[in-house]
């Protein structure tokens, strides 16, 4: 469904052009669920609006591919996104609440979906909209339709943006932080909702979260990304249970765990680096890892493993039978 092959994004700041995204490769089949975890600043949302074609003016996709059924989106104008944007791939925007309209009642923001891409208007429109809600688990829909975005909890407008975002019928669901800022009750609904939705469709979707919990609970495959690099990448339950990455053996080690209680939790010492702050060579990660040594001011390649994962790290050159791409 969706390849993206050595994907290059850089962001024109003060004079010069910075790299915010760089080499970023993986796919996603469909029917399958892709996570993309990592801290906040590492490049997530940043990937998602690459897909989306949704970048700020001064951001430019400087190379690569990202390979849609066929399509180059990369190479697409924002005329040639608009035929497919919403209805062959669609977005659930991350903050529910700044990304509805705060003037605009709930059935009129769902209404729109289905009337700029099926034309629907009237009767066929309002029966369009009530169905909607009820699908994302409304059971009053003819009440949730007359209310405006603040008069709805937060796990309430996020199941209105999953029923725009999927109003198109889309064949690629990008969902950015679906669960920031949900109770866990909540959370649990929202992610049942999006993995029923998908069973029903054979739906492709990529989860973005900072939340490496939400992304074992729900996702087949994992990138974790770290400053604009997709560092580790492969199957969850391997990543989870033996990561290789240092970022990523970082990230779980940071995770509670009820069975080891007693266990002190791992702290990332530093912060992801700015653009401004980012290495011009080498690993992007060596600052803060704890396994630094001088090679890792070179060139850094990826590194296919044994079990078909892909590491960014200096340490599987000659490790686990890792092999460069």
């Amino acid at each position: 469904m969706l390849k993206v092959d050595k994907l290059n994004v850089s962001i024109k700041m003060n004079k010069g052009l910075y790299p915010v995204l760089e080499d970023v490769s993986f796919s996603v089949a469909r029917g399958d669920t892709l996570g993309i975890v990592g801290e906040s600043g590492c490049g997530k949302s940043m990937t998602a609006m690459a897909l989306m074609g949704l970048l700020r003016k001064n951001i430019k996709i400087v190379s690569g591919q990202i390979n849609f059924d066929g399509m180059d989106l990369a190479a697409f104008s924002q005329k040639q996104y608009e035929q497919i944007r919403g209805k062959r791939l669609s977005m659930i925007f991350q903050d529910s609440m700044s990304s509805l309209n705060p003037l605009m009642k709930a059935g009129k923001q769902i209404g729109e979906a289905y009337q700029i891409h099926f034309g629907l208007s009237g009767d066929a429109l309002d029966s369009k909209i009530l169905e909607s809600l009820n699908s994302v688990g409304f059971t009053n829909p003819e009440e949730t339709r007359s209310k405006y975005p603040h008069q709805l909890s937060g796990g309430q407008r996020q199941r209105v943006m999953i029923a725009m975002a999927i109003a198109g019928n889309p064949e690629l669901l990008i969902a950015d932080e679906p669960t920031t800022a949900l109770d866990v009750t909540s959370q649990n609904k929202i992610l049942t909702l999006i993995k029923n939705i998908q069973a029903a469709s054979a739906l492709a979707i990529i989860i973005i979260s900072h939340d490496i919990t939400v992304i074992s609970q729900t996702c087949s495959h994992v990138c974790v990304m770290y400053s604009g690099w997709i560092v580790e990448h492969g199957k969850t339950k391997d990543i989870i249970s033996n990561p290789k990455h240092p970022y990523a053996e970082a990230l779980i080690a940071a995770i509670p765990n009820a069975k080891a209680k007693d266990k002190e939790l791992g702290v990332i010492k530093g912060n992801v680096p700015s653009l401004l702050q980012r290495p011009k060579e080498g690993c992007v990660f060596a600052e803060r890892c704890k396994y630094r040594m001088p090679e890792c001011s070179g060139e850094i390649g990826n590194f296919v493993l044994k079990d078909g994962r892909t590491v960014r790290c200096i340490l599987y050159r000659h490790k686990d039978g890792g092999k460069e791409q």
